[in-house]
């Protein structure tokens, strides 16, 4: 659009919009002009009339009136930080890229509808508005502001936080989903910004490739936090990936016990029980009562995956039985673990062939498989979905949803 002044005289050209963030939706603050070298900004109290089909943009002030050309916190150019841009839409977990901005006119003023991301859009760009009329609109061509966050090109700390909010509440496989579609500035953006937690959930539902680019990305302190937050199988699986002065790197900066047990998991062979198994377990002695194993396991506070089942073993560390997390809850309290354990619970060698762990629990319906060294000793468990992981088809897996999450 050309841009004139309260007298008529051509000002030079409509280079930007600017919309506040902090209206919902954001309504038009102010547009930047481009006169000769210079770009000035009018404000919306300073605009007289919008004349679309003309192509001009009528200012009720003169030139002098006018402010250098910037933009506040709470501003964004729509131009410049969103047309040819990705955003995500956030309904349809999917990032899309920007072919038109789209404003309305609300009470007294100008505020964004939302976004086009249509080839009929590029068209009208183009000057084929008529062409684009001919073309059917597809699901997701339009895409409310109120589905719009634009955390991928939003990243200066202080707006990328407020953009983040929103998809921070997704599911790890969604944020998965999301992470997927962008570049390593992106990716590395979005999960710098997760706890480490639910970096570490986000993790485990990338695929491997991606999940092992992300923590070279990641500074090794970080990479050490959300390696710590991973099941030990899969943080093994992970570093597996890694160039080895990576893997050391993040290994000398995790506890000393967790370090020892990656490495232990690490050197098991390809394939096996012992290469599938947590090291993550509840072990009880079997003088316990029930009671008092309820208690240790509180303090213990295990995790999700380590409650499949309850192991009982002797002095020595030997497998002696188990038991399933319901019959030690609604066991008597004075019942001593060795009452209630079933002594001839299945268990794996740590060379057992994966598909020899994979029949063991699906013959015997079992959540965990107890995996023994040479000497009897419990060293660690496989949980089904790991055990499913390793022997189902790979278009299955995307079927399947991950256990004890």
């Amino acid at each position: 659009m050309t841009v004139v002044d309260a007298a008529g005289a051509d000002l030079g050209e409509l280079l930007d919009v600017l919309a506040s963030l902090s209206s919902e939706p954001p309504a038009v603050t102010a547009f930047i002009v481009g006169r000769d070298d210079e770009q000035l900004r009018a404000s919306w109290a300073q605009i007289g009339e919008i004349d679309v089909d003309g192509r001009r943009l009528v200012l009720t002030a003169a030139v002098g009136e006018l402010e250098a050309a910037s933009v506040s916190g709470d501003e964004i150019a729509l131009v410049d930080a969103v047309l040819d841009n990705q955003v995500l839409d956030v309904e349809r977990r999917k990032f899309i890229r920007v072919q038109d901005v789209v404003l309305r006119v609300g009470d007294d003023a100008l505020v964004v509808g939302g976004v086009d991301a249509s080839s009929g859009a590029v068209m009208r760009r183009m000057g084929l508005g008529f062409l684009s009329r001919r073309l059917a609109a597809r699901p997701g061509d339009f895409v409310p502001w109120t589905d719009v966050n634009l955390i991928s090109v939003r990243l200066s700390q202080a707006n990328f936080i407020d953009a983040f909010t929103e998809i921070a509440k997704l599911h790890p496989a969604d944020l998965a989903d999301i992470i997927g579609q962008v570049g390593p500035r992106q990716r590395a953006a979005v999960l710098a910004a997760l706890n480490a937690p639910l970096a570490a959930d986000t993790l485990e539902e990338m695929n491997e490739e991606l999940a092992s680019a992300a923590l070279v990305e990641m500074p090794r302190e970080r990479a050490a936090a959300v390696i710590g937050h991973i099941e030990p199988d899969d943080a093994a699986d992970m570093l597996a990936d890694l160039p080895d002065e990576v893997v050391e790197e993040i290994l000398t900066r995790l506890p000393a016990d967790l370090a020892l047990a990656l490495r232990g998991l690490a050197s098991h062979p390809e394939h096996s029980a012992g290469a599938l198994m947590t090291t993550d377990v509840v072990a009880l002695p079997g003088a316990l009562d029930a009671a008092g194993a309820l208690v240790r396991i509180r303090e213990q506070q295990p995790g999700d995956t380590a409650l499949a089942a309850i192991f009982v073993v002797d002095g020595e560390g030997r497998l002696a039985g188990a038991l399933s997390l319901p019959e030690l809850v609604l066991a008597p309290p004075e019942q001593t673990l060795e009452a209630l354990m079933d002594a001839g619970w299945p268990r794996a060698a740590v060379d057992t062939e994966e598909d020899e762990v994979g029949r063991l629990m699906t013959k015997y319906d079992l959540l965990a498989l107890p995996v023994t060294d040479a000497d009897g000793r419990l060293i660690g468990i496989v949980t089904l979905d790991d055990a499913l992981d390793a022997i189902v088809p790979a278009d299955w897996k995307q079927r399947l949803p991950r256990l004890f999450r």
